[in-house]
């Protein structure tokens, strides 16, 4: 058994809590229940524990440690863009969510102390520095160690980055996208340039369909209207105003077609 302090943010509280790494070397489980902890033939402090099978490790908590400190800091960094490719009109960007969590330990005791600190575990995530590896890592958290001299203050940092791909249509680009691009620095002025040639295409392509659809009104008023025509022919027959109004009716036919 190794006798450390623990802490972790979900107690809610600066003070971390005296613990046992204790690790069951034997060949037997240990049954679980309440225990209790002496410390120079003194009461130190009393938990629970579930069954402990030969070979593993477990941190069982039994008392505050009044004589350390723990505070924490989380930031969340902007996006980073690490790559960007473009094929058959469709860019795909790759970037990172980063967060970094800071935190501040303080020995206030006159004894060293082995301080745990467990940082949760979050799927889709990784640590980015590779040089500060955790001690253990579980299922729910990365258990960081640190020992600290009497009144001895210490900080560290724990980054994370979490991997996203984006997609993204050309055709389908704004203006106001490729300028956030730009900002982000996600794309070099020569693709700006690229970029923004499809946008000028896009507008006249836009002006193109609207002409499009015009011309497809004015044709659909015509064809209306023609057919009026040929009813009024098909009346005047017979009438004193046919002859006039016939070559009338049929020039404006002409002049439709």
């Amino acid at each position: 058994a190794e006798k450390v302090s623990l802490w972790n943010a979900s107690l809610n509280s600066q003070r971390p809590l005296r613990a046992l790494w204790l690790t069951n070397s034997s060949s037997l489980t240990i049954d679980g229940g309440s225990f209790s902890v002496l410390e120079d033939e003194a009461f130190a402090g009393e938990g629970l524990t579930e069954s402990i099978k030969p070979g593993e490790k477990r941190l069982l908590s039994y008392a505050e440690d009044l004589g350390m400190r723990v505070t924490s800091t989380a930031n969340r960094m902007p996006e980073l863009v690490t790559h960007v490719d473009i094929s058959r009109g469709v860019m795909l960007q790759t970037s990172e969510l980063r967060t970094e969590t800071s935190y501040a330990v303080r020995n206030d005791d006159t004894t060293p102390r082995i301080l745990v600190i467990e940082h949760p575990f979050r799927s889709g995530w990784k640590l980015i520095d590779e040089s500060r590896k955790p001690e253990e890592t579980t299922s729910a958290t990365y258990r960081f160690r640190e020992t600290l001299k009497p009144k001895e203050t210490d900080s560290f940092i724990v980054a994370e980055s979490n991997p996203q791909e984006s997609s993204y249509v050309l055709a389908n680009l704004t203006d106001s996208q490729i300028v956030l691009f730009v900002q982000r620095k996600t794309i070099d002025p020569e693709v700006k340039a690229a970029l923004q040639k499809t946008g000028e295409q896009k507008q006249a392509i836009a002006s193109l369909e609207a002409e499009i659809s015009k011309r497809e009104d004015e044709t659909n008023a015509i064809y209306d209207d023609q057919q009026r025509l040929r009813e009024n022919l098909k009346a005047l027959k017979g009438s004193p105003e046919e002859r006039a109004l016939t070559q009338r009716y049929t020039q404006q036919l002409a002049d439709q077609e």
